[in-house]
């Protein structure tokens, strides 16, 4: 009967349906504009709802397993508050933004409600509906928050510049580049104990476990993780890499310092704060470090840039990569998209490449075609 309402509970979590309408919007906005700057969708499958849903589950899984095996126990106001704030945050477009700054700013809110005489009014009469005035230790967040840095470094290397998914943009003087967007939001629903027997007093069927004087009440809660960034001057599994790198190590320096938090009350807000510049010096690393790069991903004269490689197409099984130039095919010269499809027309059923990296090395690779298809090879690259 428990397992069966929790599992009800995660069913109906408001935020996770939220966040899935995100994901689904995001995907088809993305198609929609593939197609409208390249014709046809780089990528037709909406990857970023199969992640939520796929790395949702399991990284709940997870979180949820090592949630209970600890006891992680958090304030019920600040569950509460932080939910709300989550829902509103997608709803207005900011949940992929902004999780790090939701989950410490709702911390810090949550310490300041906690003192301040607004707190004794507010409390006062909800502690007659059963709701608990228990105050939980810091602690426990800034362990929580080490881990939502764990499962982003995580979260970020599995799906981080995998679908590189290019974005036409105009300089200033009319030149145009393309940048790689990655804009995907995870909720995880992670089982967490809430103090007291708030819910049961009003639902008498909802579990309640007791641990000696202490009642708590297993809860879901809906962690975001997610980003928007755009890559200009990079390979973005590399960059995203990188970042998922800092992300683990800051994770494991943050965790170390919520053990430490436990002995050291007065620690807690200040490995919140530090944790919390940390993160965005890790993303201002990342642009700096993008926006000094000297390639772009811009138009060549000596050749064709390929910007992208559809799946399950010719060119996917080819030794290309984004970011190469193309300068032969078929041992014909090629400048533009065009003039790339008439030499593939030279040989209706076999390609053969001559290729340029960024780093100036050549190299040469070849594969069969789909005969007479040859807008099917599946190289995406700047329209004529």
């Amino acid at each position: 009967m428990t397992i069966g309402l929790l599992v009800v509970s995660l069913v109906a979590q408001p935020v996770w349906w939220v966040g899935l309408i995100r994901e689904w919007w995001t995907a088809d906005r993305r198609i929609k504009q593939e197609r409208l700057t390249f014709g046809s969708a780089v990528y037709s499958d909406k990857y970023e709802v199969r992640h939520f849903v796929l790395l949702s589950i399991l990284f709940g899984l997870i979180s949820s397993v090592i949630s209970l095996a600890v006891g992680l126990t958090v304030p019920t106001s600040w569950w509460i508050g932080y939910t709300i704030l989550a829902l509103v945050a997608i709803i207005i477009g900011l949940g992929a933004r902004l999780p790090i700054t939701l989950l410490v700013g709702s911390v810090v809110l949550y310490d300041w409600f906690n003192h301040s005489s607004i707190n004794r009014q507010i409390m006062a009469p909800m502690k007659q509906w059963g709701f608990s005035v228990r105050t939980v230790g810091l602690a426990g967040l800034v362990i929580l928050s080490a881990g939502v840095l764990l499962l982003f470094g995580f979260w970020l290397r599995r799906v981080g510049g995998r679908f590189a998914s290019p974005k036409i943009f105009a300089q200033k003087r009319g030149k145009l580049i393309a940048g790689y967007p990655f804009n995907e939001l995870l909720v995880i629903p992670t089982l967490v104990f809430i103090p007291g027997d708030f819910i049961s007093s009003h639902l008498a069927f909802w579990p309640v476990l007791s641990f000696g004087n202490t009642s708590v009440t297993p809860l879901f809660l809906p962690l975001l993780i997610g980003l928007n960034l755009t890559i200009f001057k990079q390979a973005p599994k590399t960059a995203f890499r990188k970042l998922s790198k800092s992300l683990l190590l800051l994770g494991l320096l943050i965790l170390a310092g919520g053990i430490l938090s436990i002995f050291v009350k007065s620690a807690s807000l200040i490995v919140l704060g530090v944790a919390y510049i940390c993160y965005l010096g890790c993303l201002i690393r990342v642009r700096w470090h993008d926006r000094h790069q000297s390639f772009w991903f811009s138009k060549v004269d000596h050749g064709v840039r390929v910007l992208g490689i559809r799946p399950d197409t010719p060119a996917a099984k080819m030794d290309i990569q984004v970011g190469d130039i193309i300068t032969e095919c078929n041992q014909l010269s090629v400048h533009s998209e065009n003039s790339l499809y008439e030499a593939l027309l030279s040989d209706p059923t076999y390609c053969h490449l001559k290729v340029q990296t960024p780093e100036g090395d050549l190299k040469v690779t070849e594969t069969a075609i789909f005969d007479g298809a040859p807008h099917e090879i599946g190289i995406v690259v700047f329209k004529d």
